[in-house]
């Protein structure tokens, strides 16, 4: 599938498809080895702007978010929430 980006993406899924347990540690114990010249995403896990925070130190180009929107009664203040200006 192409999405038109300049650079391909590479996707790193945090969730575990067996137990559907969820570690932000699995982007962060990978991320060096995805090559340089990737749009690095991480994928599901992104509940709070210090996750957001702390996957863009990281070096994280993009995110996949659904649960935290899905479980949100404002999907839209959450989103502020999550990557909105101002500190996390």
């Amino acid at each position: 599938m192409r999405c038109g980006c300049a650079r391909r993406p590479s996707g790193i899924n945090n969730r575990n498809l067996r137990s559907f347990e969820v570690a932000l540690e699995t982007t962060l114990g990978l991320v060096d080895a995805i090559p340089a010249d990737r749009l690095l995403v991480t994928e599901s896990g992104i509940l709070t702007r210090a996750d957001v925070v702390r996957m863009r130190d990281a070096g994280v180009n993009a995110f996949l978010v659904g649960e935290a929107f899905m479980r949100a009664p404002d999907p839209g203040a959450a989103l502020q929430a999550l990557f909105g200006a101002g500190p996390p």
